[in-house]
């Protein structure tokens, strides 16, 4: 069993503190493995944004906390966008199910910032991509308001569907013309050199199979972040980060997190494979994420 961290969840065990050799050895009797990603890595160096001398500390202390984890060699998710591709090619080739998570060279070299950091490694590159990553989420935000104040007809469409069919909705859209279109976007971004004929193709093939989560997520992730839109004049600056996190642990038993608020939406994104859990914090982490490895999947909580 895989469970997915939010990056809250990170920053509870650190607080508490939870014991990385203990949990990593109690969740292996279980069966059980944590598992962190690249959104993980990017969401902690966050803290040294601030620039003041408590953020930098806050920082050197949350990778020191997570490098014992990676030392241990606990499970990193790949990128949704790398998880997009290995769909692709296992499509086109006829292979497998994917590989969801690094291999040991990729690995390497997470495990070698990791450390960098947890020395207090912050420097101008790591600060830069962050930047730009912001300025990114910034725009898409900004876009899509004014997108949707342009066109009130596709407003209108958008806020016809209720919250209580907004599942139906979302499965129906990812078989429409437009949840294809999506994800054809998706695929020519990763694949620019793409003739778009073959991926108008293969993008249909790709979210007919419900093993490509990946591919059929992130329709959904754009789905549901239009309709939210409609809905509330505006998106949160910080949802297209907390739907990568749920993203990348598509391939994942469980995805968990400490933040009530994404039970409204992180089960839409995921398949039946994946249950969300929601941490509400009367418990140390620990001893919760061991009642999730024991627990049969029914006595989840599935959103």
């Amino acid at each position: 069993m895989n469970i997915y961290l939010d990056t809250n969840l990170w920053n509870a065990m650190c607080d508490q503190p939870v014991d990385p050799g203990e949990l990593v050895a109690l969740l292996a009797d279980r069966n059980a493995n944590l598992v962190f990603s690249l959104q993980t890595f990017h969401e902690l160096c966050k803290t040294f944004r601030a620039s003041t001398t408590k953020s930098f500390e806050r920082g050197k202390k949350l990778f020191s906390y997570l490098q014992e984890f990676v030392h241990a060699g606990i499970p990193c998710a790949r990128e949704i966008m790398e998880l997009l591709a290995a769909e692709m090619w296992a499509l086109k080739l006829g292979t497998s199910p994917v590989d969801a998570f690094l291999n040991e060279k990729d690995y390497a070299v997470v495990r070698q910032e990791v450390d960098k950091l947890a020395n207090g490694g912050y420097d101008e590159r790591t600060a830069k991509y962050l930047e730009e990553r912001a300025a990114l989420a910034s725009k898409t935000r900004m876009d899509q308001a004014r997108h949707l104040e342009s066109h009130s007809d596709i407003k209108q469409n958008l806020r016809n569907v209720s919250r209580a069919n907004l599942e139906k909705w979302l499965n129906y859209g990812m078989t429409t013309p437009d949840g294809v279109e999506l994800l054809v976007a998706h695929i020519q971004r990763q694949f620019p050199e793409a003739p778009r004929p073959e991926v108008e193709a293969y993008a249909p093939e790709l979210l007919a199979l419900p093993a490509n989560a990946a591919s059929r997520g992130l329709v959904r992730a754009d789905l549901y972040y239009n309709w939210r839109c409609a809905h509330r004049d505006s998106n949160p600056k910080d949802l297209l980060d907390d739907m990568y996190h749920v993203l990348e642990s598509v391939h994942c038993e469980i995805y968990a997190t400490g933040e009530a608020g994404q039970a409204e939406y992180a089960g839409l994104l995921l398949t039946a494979k994946t249950r969300v859990a929601i941490y509400d914090g009367k418990m140390s982490p620990d001893r919760w994420l061991e009642g999730l490895a024991c627990a049969p999947s029914t006595t989840l909580r599935c959103v």
